[in-house]
């Protein structure tokens, strides 16, 4: 596959989670997570750099040591907990723009996504780089059951169908549905900057598996993420 010119893929790993203190750097198989995200991007050999946008020292010395740029330690207003992974992303864009470096493409990797592959990450630009996509993000299926068969409670305190009866079929007539898993987002960076998120109306999808799409928030992935690393 070509390499990816003009693009910028950054790797938001801010310090201060509170379900999973650390995680960004926690060891998983014997590495600090981070380090997984980093080296799938470089193994892509799409990028002429990787950067880790981050506001703690500590982070930025683990990812550089792993081989990736972190040109500046990002403001405490663009990592907290409500804060869209996009926005640490676009302010290193609107840096390195600056700077004299041309930005077309946005790609955002999160490091809580240790088990993607540098082939998912060349899968998901060849999508975006070949179909009339702005926005390309990786999904994982969802169970049917588990979305049409929602339930919920209504006004008079009982359970429901949050779809009503439409969906009350069997498996195999359900439509086929789909999870964004967050491990991928690419973006035009003028269509992402302009909607700040990766879910614009020209979206695209790149399929990855479950196996290659545990997102770590708590422990219970995290120990996901262990065995299946150690497995392989």
């Amino acid at each position: 596959m070509a390499y990816a010119e003009k693009t910028l893929c950054a790797i938001p790993a801010r310090a201060g989670s509170k379900r999973l203190p650390g995680k960004n750097i926690m060891p998983v198989a014997g590495k600090p997570m981070i380090a997984y995200s980093i080296e799938a991007a470089l193994r892509s050999e799409l990028f002429e750099d990787v950067y880790v946008c981050t506001n703690s020292a500590e982070i930025a010395e683990i990812a550089v040591s792993y081989g990736a740029q972190v040109p500046y330690l990002m403001p405490e207003d663009l990592c907290g907990d409500l804060v869209g992974s996009n926005v640490p992303c676009q302010h290193l864009a609107e840096y390195l723009i600056n700077k004299g470096q041309p930005i077309e493409t946005l790609v955002c990797l999160q490091p809580t996504s240790p088990l993607r592959s540098a082939e998912d990450i060349r899968q998901g630009m060849s999508v975006y780089q070949e179909d009339d996509v702005d926005f390309v993000v990786s999904v994982t299926p969802v169970d049917p059951h588990y979305f049409h068969w929602a339930l919920h409670t209504n006004e008079k305190g009982y359970w429901e169908m949050y779809f009503g009866e439409k969906y009350i079929m069997e498996r195999p007539l359900l439509p086929p549905v789909f999870r964004p898993n967050g491990s991928i987002k690419i973006g035009k960076f003028e269509a992402v900057r302009e909607i700040d998120h990766f879910f614009g109306e020209r979206l695209g999808m790149v399929e990855t598996p479950e196996e290659r799409s545990v997102h770590v928030a708590t422990n219970f992935e995290l120990d996901l993420c262990e065995f299946l690393l150690r497995r392989n």
